[in-house]
């Protein structure tokens, strides 16, 4: 049976969590059931070569992506989903660590009802109903319930899965932000509005070191830039709307 989800690893200098993710990844996932697309984002602290040590010793097939300059989250993640082929993709952070049961209870979540489209895990760094206030080491203590599922307005890009068709037809995450944030609650708009539904499946739970990838920016100053382009870009499409609805 070929591979049901791709799994787009975005990777800019997180090459000392890039091992560490990807051996949860195949410790806790059933064999044949994923694929990886890789991708190296600009990266200056040799992360390309730890991609291509992961897919020599990989269990699963793994594709690698090179950019020689930091494309950012949405571009570069827009990149892996164009070149995913499987009916699911799963858009996860370097920084992460999955736990038993991760991916089966997100899928059974995704599956169990055909309005969602877009499922989370539950984990410990999130801002919103995905925070669970569980160690890493507890979290395979958390209560299993198979396709168990809350729906939510929005989750945290860091571990997103979709159905690929879906994913393709919304145009991905919005290439208009830079770093700081805010593609996530993009596109997890435009899902709802696009008449689907967003869940947290429960018996997940995936740890995020969270904001890796900031150190040394201004990530407020960052966020505050995103959170107004969101704002004025979701404006104006309503004030259009308006508009068009009149007329």
């Amino acid at each position: 049976m070929p591979p049901q989800v791709t799994i787009i690893i975005l990777c800019h200098n997180d090459k000392r969590f890039l091992r560490r993710c990807a051996a949860s990844v195949e410790r806790h996932t059933k064999p044949g059931l994923c694929e990886y697309i890789m991708i190296d984002n600009g990266s200056r602290d040799g992360a390309w070569r730890e991609i291509s040590a992961i897919k020599r010793r990989s269990v699963f097939p793994v594709r690698m992506i090179r950019n020689a300059k930091n494309r950012f989250f949405g571009p570069a993640n827009n990149q892996g989903l164009a070149a995913a082929r499987t009916p699911y993709v799963l858009f996860l952070n370097a920084d992460t660590v999955v736990t038993p049961g991760w991916l089966d209870a997100m899928l059974g979540a995704l599956r169990s009802d055909p309005r969602l489209g877009m499922v989370g895990p539950m984990t410990n760094s999130a801002v919103g109903l995905q925070l669970v206030n569980t160690p890493r080491a507890g979290a395979a203590k958390l209560p299993r319930r198979g396709a168990a599922v809350r729906l939510v307005p929005w989750i945290i890009g860091f571990c997103a899965l979709m159905p690929r068709a879906l994913a393709v037809r919304l145009g991905g995450f919005d290439e208009l932000y830079g770093p700081g944030g805010y593609e996530d609650y993009d596109l997890c708009l435009k899902t709802r509005l696009a008449g689907y539904e967003i869940g947290v499946a429960s018996g997940s739970y995936v740890h995020h070191l969270g904001g890796m990838g900031y150190s040394g920016m201004d990530y407020n100053g960052m966020r505050r830039t995103n959170r107004e382009l969101y704002r004025a870009k979701w404006r104006a499409l309503i004030r259009a709307r308006l508009v068009a609805a009149k007329t």
